[in-house]
């Protein structure tokens, strides 16, 4: 079975992450250091995942986050449309990059091709996998290769600050695109995920 599958985050600033091939070029902008403040956005709301789908992606994210004792994230109707309107652009264009937009969010991004249906499950387990390479430490000194976007994911999917989210997984064809949108966001220079 043919499978490729690559994992994005972005957090206060874009970055590339390693590995992943976008089908387009990908234009990384490096931050100016007063641009690091987060944009102030409207508070969340609260609200229920849209579809079954989404209700496991949430479960999923909540799941791992209690085993490290991270309260529950609440669902927000107005990051998952955030994140549906990102996932539809990702299926439309084919490609696979972070949302160049200032959102004030934290974002994860997942994709994969083939033949199969992946699960939610298997989506948020990608993120989750990368705990392996893990350290919990002062942020960005979180990963045991030295380099933080290796676990961006999965420190951003456990960062105890956050607390609000909203996911969509958009579908065509053989291929499956995961958007998830953190409010606030996680990877915050100096701060500890939990």
């Amino acid at each position: 079975m043919r499978r490729l599958v690559c994992l994005a985050a972005v957090f206060t600033a874009l970055s590339a992450t390693p590995g992943c091939a976008a089908p387009d070029p990908v234009i990384v902008r490096q931050a100016d250091p007063a641009a690091r403040a987060i944009q102030p956005v409207a508070p969340p709301r609260d609200g229920l995942p849209s579809d079954a789908v989404e209700v496991r992606v949430l479960r999923a994210h909540n799941a791992e986050r209690a085993t490290v004792g991270a309260p529950a994230l609440i669902w927000d109707e107005g990051l998952e449309r955030e994140a549906r309107v990102w996932a539809q652009h990702l299926i439309d264009t084919g490609t696979f990059a972070h949302d160049p937009a200032q959102h004030g969010h934290g974002e994860n991004l997942w994709t994969g091709w083939g033949e199969r249906r992946w699960t939610p499950e298997e989506m948020v387990g990608e993120w989750i996998a990368e705990k392996t390479q893990y350290r919990h430490a002062v942020f960005p000194a979180v990963s045991r290769t030295g380099d933080w976007t290796v676990v961006g994911h999965y420190s951003q999917l456990v960062w105890s600050r956050t607390t609000h989210v909203g996911c969509a997984v958009v579908r065509r064809g053989d291929r499956s695109v995961l958007a998830c949108r953190y409010s606030p966001p996680g990877n915050i220079d100096g701060f500890r995920a939990y």
